[in-house]
């Protein structure tokens, strides 16, 4: 059998120079092609395609998630190695999404049968190795406590950010722990709707710690704002430019670690749902929908929002289609905003269910009605409909969806997997 070529990227390993001279000997289960100093090195080095494993230690200089999902998508597995009783080192690999081996620091012979044995595990999920005989899985995913909803509009849906706003707070005023994610990269506005500063993007903050691998519920809350004492809200990029700092493996950590926080966390996404860009772009490079389709696919339930007129309707038409692609066992509940007789004629909400039923076979529908002079209030006040308007018609359908959805998130987590 041919050894198994790996790259090396474990400079701070004491280890490391024995390693590679046992390693460069002929007859050795595992040959190191290249010794790397740092993640950038490591990457280009997994670009030519001469690896099947990448071998790394905590200290490697910039290694982050998004490292470990580049190698992944080069089709290089990447296993951590950290010294038996070095917990910080395990640790560390671990919130990174690696496998670790840990290799004893006297003994050079089990050292290297325990990589070998790593490296040609078959296995592509995260395993813990104690040595060289035994292998146990163990999850480094933190556990599904609460619940995320994301909240989705087609292109022009005038009221998305609304309803999201809506759903957080109400939920909160429930009695429900509500977090309120701004994570539409074409035009969020949840901060100016809400009247807060947003010098600083919490939804940034959360995924840099994600990518470092140190974002948890408690630094999640710390990214967050709190508005009231009551709601949470992790406000958006400042600039549609930021989008490409908001990388898929940080986002999808993030929406784990949203998740694992007790309540309901409420993302508020862009219209994009485009997933074909590998077909246009370099693949590492950035998604410009990563944002949406990761909160889709990370979802319990989505909220489909759309404005009650015709050209509202048939855009919510199309896109149903695409999230139903994308995410064919989610719940999806529509929800129509603006929903008025000046444009619709008599009736204007029966037509809507009517539409919705023929072309879509959309049963659940929650119809708004359109109350401006409220969500003027809103505006005017950066205050939610709630506070600024709370005998509004709007708010009392909302505040029922609201705790109509909530109840349904409760029965469905109670159902036993």
């Amino acid at each position: 059998m041919s050894a198994v070529p790996v790259l090396l990227a474990a400079p701070d390993l004491p280890q490391e120079p024995e390693l590679v001279s046992r390693l460069t000997r002929s007859g050795a289960p595992v040959t190191i092609v290249r010794r790397c100093v740092d993640s950038v090195d490591l990457l280009g080095a997994a670009a030519s395609g001469n690896a099947r494993a990448a071998v790394v230690s905590a200290g490697l200089p910039r290694l982050t998630r998004d490292t470990v999902s580049r190698l992944a998508a080069a089709q290089v597995r990447v296993i951590g190695v950290a010294l038996d009783g070095d917990d910080i080192s395990a640790r560390t690999l671990r919130a990174l999404d690696v496998a670790v081996v840990t290799l004893p620091g006297d003994d050079l012979d089990l050292t290297v049968a325990a990589l070998a044995r790593a490296v040609e595990d078959p296995r592509p999920t995260a395993w813990e190795y104690s040595d060289v005989s035994a292998a146990s899985p163990r999850s480094i995913h933190p556990p599904a406590v609460g619940r995320l909803i994301t909240v989705w509009g087609p292109t022009g849906a005038p009221g998305r950010t609304s309803v999201a706003v809506a759903l957080a707070d109400e939920s909160a005023r429930a009695g429900v722990p509500a977090l309120l994610v701004d994570a539409d990269t074409h035009g969020g506005a949840v901060a100016a709707q809400l009247g807060l500063l947003d010098d600083v993007s919490g939804i940034v903050v959360a995924c840099r710690q994600a990518d470092a691998g140190t974002l948890d519920p408690a630094s999640l809350a710390g990214a967050a704002r709190t508005v009231d004492g009551r709601l949470r809200v992790l406000t958006g990029i400042t600039s549609a430019r930021r989008w490409a700092e908001l990388r898929p493996a940080a986002l999808g950590r993030l929406w784990e670690a949203c998740r694992a926080t007790p309540g309901v966390a409420i993302a508020d996404v862009g219209f994009g749902l485009e997933c074909d860009e590998e077909l246009l772009h370099d693949t590492r490079s950035p998604r410009r929908h990563a944002a949406t389709l990761t909160a889709l696919a990370a979802a319990d339930s989505v909220v489909a929002v759309a404005s009650a007129d015709p050209v509202g309707i048939d855009r919510l038409l199309v896109g149903l289609e695409d999230v139903k692609r994308i995410v064919p066992d989610t719940p999806v509940h529509v929800v129509v905003t603006r929903v008025r007789r000046s444009v619709l004629g008599g009736d204007p909400e029966g037509q809507v269910r009517e539409a919705l039923r023929r072309h879509a076979g959309v049963t659940d529908i929650t119809c708004v009605p359109d109350d401006r002079a409220a969500y003027d209030a809103c505006l005017r006040q950066g205050r939610t409909l709630a506070e600024a308007a709370p005998r509004s018609p709007a708010r009392g359908v909302l505040r029922e969806f609201a705790r109509r959805t909530m109840a349904v998130s409760e029965e469905r987590e109670a159902v036993p997997a």
